[in-house]
């Protein structure tokens, strides 16, 4: 089997689809949470097709689908985190501000 008919492993393409799927709901405020799930999902499934490409039992054009998975997932997790902490000051700037008080 040729490199260009090699098909890609099904983990490395699972990777890829699950950092994209995590970098798109990241800016979704109260959604980026399942978002940085999926991200994290994202990257430890890029490691483990990562260590099978390495040790060559998983197809090696695939390498390139799990390292993108991965830096998604990375920047996901990066964005769902800045975002939540953003969020939590907006609104916790304006209850703070009109001192607001729930109870």
């Amino acid at each position: 089997m040729t490199a260009s008919n090699e098909k890609r492993g099904t983990m490395a393409v699972l990777t890829f689809i699950f950092g994209i799927a995590a970098i798109v709901t990241s800016w979704v405020p109260f959604v980026n949470y399942l978002s940085l799930l999926m991200a994290i999902a994202a990257m430890v499934i890029g490691v483990v097709e990562l260590k099978k490409i390495d040790r060559g039992t998983s197809p090696s054009t695939g390498k390139s689908f799990t390292v993108t998975g991965i830096i998604l997932g990375a920047a996901a997790v990066v964005l769902g985190v800045a975002l939540s902490f953003i969020l939590n000051l907006l609104i916790g700037g304006v209850w703070g501000y009109f001192n607001l008080q729930i109870f």
